[in-house]
């Protein structure tokens, strides 16, 4: 009896506002329904957009990575045997036997020759130009020279400047290694590969790679003060050990190598620096290690250009006892 009673007591109002709760409530489920659906369709579109653009830029990036890298590799191999170099030299020394006494364009020749044994170590890539621009000149003179009076020397020398020229593209495509468009590319992506990009090209090593071997590469091709100023900037902008170890190395091997070209005792110190510095970031460098114990290891004869030498116009007793290999050509 008493139930029916609260039950009548119950208004119409109280059952509205429990009605409107219930309402309330629906409303709200499917509001937070919707916000969770329309997160999950952003993030699934931004993990697809992030997927996509990845296998883009590792597509796009790695074989010319990969190419690039081969190509320095084939490039030291040259530098350290010489192969292609000594075959091209080869032909220089046999055309130039065969052009003697060929009047302006014996001349020519031997002009070519000094630009090529002055030039090419400093700056292979346009010596190489310039000296194929001068070999066209040459294969124009011949034909019309010959069609004064025939001469079996010129033909000969002409089918041999063709091959002359073969062999400098051969070797111009070993020294040309495009790591300033690859570094442009990396650092400036194409629009449709951002954001993922500007993350994948530092997290991946790619950009800190090419920069490096970039640096590498200009030190191969002449440009050593070129890749001292990367190999800087790439110390500057770094806090990798074991990277900051190895650009020390690499600034050390270079003045290294300015110390055995120019004989300079500053440069032999620098390199011993840099070495030392190049432990301290990277104390397991096997490389840096090895190198800082050999300089270590010189005599001050040894160090020190012209020491215990005399009269430099006169062979001491060691000089003259030692077996002389000739200086390369070129």
């Amino acid at each position: 009896m008493n139930n029916e009673v609260e039950k009548a007591s119950e208004s119409p109002s109280d059952t509205i506002k429990d009605e409107t709760v219930e309402l309330g409530n629906e409303d709200s489920r499917r509001l937070r329904k919707k916000y969770l659906s329309n997160f999950l369709f952003a993030f699934a579109f931004i993990c697809l957009l992030s997927g996509t653009q990845a296998i883009i830029f590792y597509s796009k990036y790695m074989p010319r990575i990969n190419e690039t890298n081969s190509k320095l590799f084939t490039l030291l191999i040259e530098k350290t045997r010489g192969e292609s170099l000594r075959s091209v030299q080869q032909q220089f020394l046999i055309i130039r036997n065969t052009l003697k006494g060929k009047g302006e364009v014996s001349s020519r020749f031997e002009t070519i020759f000094e630009i090529m044994g002055e030039h090419f170590r400093e700056g292979p890539l346009g010596t190489i130009e310039q000296v194929q621009s001068e070999l066209q000149i040459i294969q124009e003179m011949i034909p019309v020279i010959l069609e004064e009076a025939p001469d079996q020397a010129l033909t000969q020398a002409s089918n041999d400047i063709a091959q002359l020229e073969n062999g400098l593209k051969e070797i111009n495509e070993i020294y040309y290694i495009p790591y300033d468009q690859l570094h442009a590319d990396l650092q400036d992506p194409p629009f449709y590969l951002w954001p993922t990009a500007g993350v994948l090209r530092n997290t991946s090593g790619y950009l800190s790679a090419v920069a490096f071997n970039r640096a590498i590469y200009m030190s191969q091709i002449g440009e050593i003060g070129t890749a001292r100023v990367l190999l800087s900037g790439m110390f500057a902008s770094s806090d990798e050990q074991v990277l900051q170890g190895l650009i020390f190395y690499s600034l050390g091997r270079l003045q290294w190598e300015l110390f055995l070209t120019r004989l300079e005792p500053e440069n032999y110190f620098q390199a011993v620096n840099y070495l030392r510095q190049s432990i301290q970031a990277d104390p397991n460098s096997s490389l840096a290690k090895r190198l800082f114990d050999y300089m270590l290891s010189l005599t001050e004869a040894e160090s020190t250009p012209g020491a215990g030498k005399g009269d430099p116009t006169t062979l001491t007793e060691g000089e003259a006892g030692a077996v002389q290999s000739p200086d390369p050509l070129f």
